[in-house]
């Protein structure tokens, strides 16, 4: 894909949509403190999870989750007021995990929080206009967890932004 892609028969959306994923046990709670502990090493300061206690097991690729979790990540980071914290919370349900990303900051404005998740859309306001804005990120978050049969959904809170992510 990423060839085709290159020699223009093929769009970036095309390529993402048709990877595959290798979907497993996967215990969250052991790779969301994998996650928090990482999280500095890809420029990414102060990503607080309190582990669960004990294993929480989902169906899920790990490196599509990786990918699709440190899109919401640098979107969190690009948002937030500088040094404020984003949190990662974990409540295992019966039928489904939900993982919680909240960081501080300036809502998603309401006309775009059903179409982040679109190709291409960004409305390019981070740090002052300076974000990265190619409306991928999220793009591939969404792709990536509905191929391993979760969801991936974001809503305004009263101090910032918490994107929802499930999986069975």
């Amino acid at each position: 894909q990423a060839v085709r892609v290159l020699y223009g028969t093929a769009s970036p959306s095309e390529a993402i949509t048709s990877a595959s994923v290798e979907v497993n046990a996967l215990d969250i709670d052991h790779f969301l403190r994998h996650v928090a502990e990482n999280a500095p090493y890809a420029g990414i300061e102060n990503v607080i999870y309190t582990p669960a206690g004990a294993p929480v097991w989902v169906q899920g690729d790990e490196h599509s989750l990786e990918d699709a979790v440190t899109h919401v990540l640098r979107n969190a980071d690009r948002y937030r007021p500088e040094g404020s914290p984003i949190t990662l919370t974990l409540e295992a349900g019966e039928a489904m995990a939900v993982l919680r990303i909240h960081n501080l900051g300036p809502a998603i404005s309401e006309d775009l929080l059903d179409k982040i998740f679109d190709y291409g859309v960004s409305d390019g306001a981070a740090n002052g206009g300076q974000g990265e804005g190619r409306g991928q990120g999220l793009f591939v978050a969404r792709t990536y967890m509905a191929k391993m049969g979760g969801t991936i959904s974001a809503a305004n809170t009263g101090d910032g932004v918490c994107f929802t992510l499930q999986l069975p």
